[in-house]
């Protein structure tokens, strides 16, 4: 019962019932001398939980605040904001060039909501008013690891860019030209002239421990040399942007979002061991950085070379799980790479590797897995010895191969091209079906197919019903197994169009698919 003062002179009494019922009712009361007074309640004093912090402790929590200054001061010369502008070629409506994105440059890739863009208004909202014109325009992120003047930053910040500016802290703003791109890393490399810079440390990524402290320094939605601070997450995340694209990011909870691309992710020594590239979604908390052991040596054959050349063994490979082991027998290990198929002519079939090998080691490291076999191997010299050990059939062999050079990329589009040209008639983007985009999709993990990647609005495609994320299982009645033999399919006439079989979720399903 809870008893409050009547504004009246009176006492209301407040009652509740079990069911949580009020009743109220005023009794008049007469107040005389020889009422006696209710003894005064004491309180008795909160004590906390803790006892304060100690001077020492005040001061070590003020002395890492001030190494969060100290590194930010540091690097703020070395982190600068690139702005670009591209040409619009082609603008089809509301989904194409910039009229269905406020004017970011990047719709349709993968960082598309990542990467900053002039045409926002405050609000976030996109402002369709500055959507139109020839031109669009976005900025970035980027770090000075030169004293040249050469400047890290992301592929997708510069990518086909007609014009590039960088602005310093101290407000300078020069024009930049791009030295090299490396799109499978999402990394690139632009240069300034006449200007004096300072080059940011760079650090070891491999040395770094899941927990460390991190900063990200850059221009999130367009305000300057943002610093955050965070905690390295995790190591060797991958399986974001499908098997043409080498992941190996550093997972971080420092705040990142649209505008950060390209610029730095640095320990508490201020030496920069990520280049920040993606985040899971605005406001997520999580964050994804290229690591310094991925973007040192593409940085180093961008500024020589202006291209990267990459090691490769010619295998396709895939983890070993629980039900694969299985099947292997007993006595196969438990984690490693299984060799699936072997290119002919490669490094891998002159080293004697046979399909149902499982690679457990490269060069006496322990892999658990295909990617790490693919970090490894990446990390070698063309034509440099390296070696394998296997596990074939209960057995244990160590295998002697040379890497090779692997195809730069314009060859290989060139040996698609056919292909690229009939699915892009018909607006389909077809990617490889892999493991992980299998288990993602809930298609099953013995699924064989190619995965609808994009859909193009008003193409065949879409008029088919067909929808991203649909498996492409068969064109004409034809198992498909990878996206070449797809576009050479659909690259051929056919009166009526072509039989597609697909599948989505747990459902398969036929669309005809008309001729462009």
């Amino acid at each position: 019962m809870a008893i409050r003062k009547g504004l009246m002179g009176g006492v209301a009494l407040v009652a509740v019932g079990a069911a949580g019922a009020f009743s109220i009712s005023h009794v008049k009361l007469s107040w005389s001398p020889q009422a006696q007074a209710a003894p005064p309640v004491v309180m008795a004093e909160a004590k906390p939980a803790l006892p304060p912090p100690s001077k020492e402790q005040v001061s070590e929590a003020r002395m890492l605040s001030r190494t969060f200054s100290q590194v930010a001061s540091q690097l703020s010369p070395s982190v600068v904001r690139i702005s670009v502008a591209k040409t619009v070629k082609g603008m089809r409506g509301a989904h194409h060039g910039m009229g269905g994105n406020g004017g970011n440059p990047f719709s349709g890739t993968p960082f598309e909501r990542f990467f900053g863009d002039q045409g926002q208004g405050n609000d976030g909202d996109d402002d369709q008013g500055q959507a139109q014109g020839p031109k669009q325009r976005g900025t970035g992120s980027g770090v000075v690891i030169d004293q040249k003047g050469y400047i890290l930053t992301n592929n997708h910040v510069v990518e086909d860019a007609d014009e590039v500016k960088v602005s310093f802290s101290d407000g300078k703003e020069v024009k930049a030209k791009v030295v090299g791109t490396d799109p499978k890393t999402d990394l690139a490399v632009v240069k300034v002239d006449g200007v004096e810079v300072r080059a940011a440390k760079l650090g070891d990524s491999d040395k770094l421990q899941v927990g460390e402290w991190v900063i990200a320094i850059g221009n999130p939605f367009g305000l300057d040399h943002t610093v955050t601070v965070g905690v390295l997450s995790a190591k060797n995340r991958s399986g974001f942007q499908g098997p043409s694209h080498y992941e190996d990011f550093l997972q971080t909870d420092a705040s990142i979002n649209p505008g950060n691309s390209g610029g730095p992710l640095v320990d508490i020594d201020g030496e920069v061991i990520g280049i920040n590239t993606m985040i899971a979604g605005i406001g997520t908390g999580i964050g994804f950085a290229v690591p310094s052991s991925m973007f040192r040596p593409i940085a180093e054959q961008l500024i020589s070379g202006g291209k990267v050349r990459r090691p490769k063994l010619g295998i396709l490979m895939q983890d070993v799980t629980s039900e694969i082991q299985q099947t292997l027998g007993g006595k196969a290990p438990a984690k490693g790479a299984l060799v699936g198929q072997i290119e002919p002519g490669s490094a891998a079939e002159k080293a004697g590797v046979k399909p149902g090998d499982v690679i457990v080691a490269v060069d006496g490291a322990p892999v658990d897995g295909s990617k790490a076999v693919q970090r490894t191997v990446l990390t070698k010299k063309i034509g440099q010895k390296l070696e394998l050990s296997v596990w074939r059939d209960g057995q244990s062999l160590k295998l002697a191969a040379t890497t090779q050079e692997m195809a730069g990329d314009q060859q290989q589009a060139a040996r698609a091209g056919n292909a690229g040209a009939s699915k892009a008639k018909l607006g389909l983007g077809l990617q490889p079906l892999t493991p992980e985009l299998a288990e993602r999709l809930g298609v099953g993990k013995g699924t064989r197919g190619v995965v609808v990647g994009s859909v193009r609005e008003g193409s065949p495609a879409q008029e088919a019903g067909v929808r991203e994320g649909d498996v492409l299982l068969e064109v004409d009645r034809k198992p498909i197994v990878s996206t070449e033999e797809a576009g050479r399919l659909l690259g051929s006439e056919r009166a009526g169009g072509h039989l597609l079989r697909l599948k989505r979720g747990d459902s398969a399903l036929f669309m005809v698919l008309p001729n462009p």
